[in-house]
């Protein structure tokens, strides 16, 4: 009688079923991402949007508000070409762009904030993950091991004394 030494053609069989798999494994498959977000960095990100939307609100009130001026005075100048401006219009006009200028350095400054107030909170769970946690660990462990010495110790004089 022969028999398979090898039997690589049940191997082959094998492979193929487990392959080919079967409508109950669908359920096996790996669920989707789920992310947890950070409380706090999102509570951040609330904060220095409502600190950014106060200030651009303020800032743009101030731009209406030169607009109208430089709007004024160019009405002022109805008797005169529209392409030449007054020296008040014109230092109205600069004081306006560096007031844009100055608007949109502050609001960078506001963003820089956010990513600033991050950053530090990002340096700090490092800090506490990488340094703090394992030095407690050690020192809990080195705890442990005093504590058991302690006790090995005393267990051995009780001993020493039972035998004297």
């Amino acid at each position: 009688m022969a028999q398979a030494i090898a039997n690589n053609g049940d191997l082959v069989w094998n492979a193929l079923d487990n392959l080919a798999g079967s409508g109950d494994l669908i359920s096996v498959r790996g669920r989707a991402a789920f992310t947890r977000p950070f409380d706090r960095v999102a509570e951040l990100r609330r904060t220095a949007d409502d600190r950014l939307r106060a200030k651009e609100q303020e800032l743009e009130e101030q731009l209406r508000s030169t607009e109208e001026r430089l709007t004024t005075l160019q009405s002022a100048q109805a008797n005169e070409s529209a392409a030449i401006l007054t020296p008040a219009q014109q230092a109205e006009l600069e004081r306006f762009q560096q007031e844009k200028l100055r608007i949109r350095k502050d609001l960078r400054q506001v963003r820089l904030g956010l990513d600033q107030d991050i950053r530090s909170l990002g340096t700090r769970l490092k800090l506490i993950n990488i340094v703090l946690i394992p030095a407690l660990l050690a020192l809990v462990a080195l705890a442990i091991v005093m504590f058991r010495r302690r006790r090995h110790a005393a267990i051995v004089m009780l001993q020493q004394e039972r035998k004297a």
